[in-house]
């Protein structure tokens, strides 16, 4: 491997190291169907986002709970700054509903004809972010920015 290509891993796995995501693919639920539910917990807090989830009578309100449960848990075995749950005040920072590969079955018809079904399902990219973390990154670079004026 070459000098630029191994940097460029390096940052790419610094990049992912910071960001704590969940995915969720082929989920049995179409994409029409699963982006009402994602955008009710869009910018949420985890607490708010997690009793949305819960209390919605949604089939994707099920699926949408347990990944963000894993992302949780994804958060706690990543996260280096050590704050708990309630103190990292985690949010759902970005949320996409993907289209998935559709499954075709044949119904039976009158008159020896089929007519098609599709059953389509969908893929879930779920990133959730620490305001404190946050607050920290840019306290820190207005800090540096400050000290490299003043020389």
């Amino acid at each position: 491997m070459g000098k630029r290509k191994r940097l460029m891993a390096e940052a790419i796995k610094e990049k992912k190291s910071k960001t704590y995501f969940a995915k969720l693919n082929k989920c049995p639920v179409s994409a029409r169907k699963m982006r009402p539910v994602a955008n009710l917990v869009r910018g949420k807090s985890v607490e708010d986002a997690l009793v949305i989830l819960k209390t919605t009578p949604k089939k994707g309100a099920r699926f949408l709970y347990k990944l963000l449960l894993h992302n949780i848990d994804n958060y706690k075995q990543k996260s280096k700054s050590g704050l708990r749950i309630e103190e990292a005040q985690l949010y759902v920072k970005t949320i996409m509903v993907n289209q998935g590969p559709a499954l075709k079955r044949f119904i039976p018809a009158p008159r020896g004809s089929a007519n098609p079904i599709r059953k389509e399902s969908c893929h879930v990219y779920m990133e959730i972010g620490s305001k404190a973390e946050e607050m920290n990154i840019k306290v820190n670079d207005k800090v540096e920015q400050s000290n490299n004026t003043e020389e």
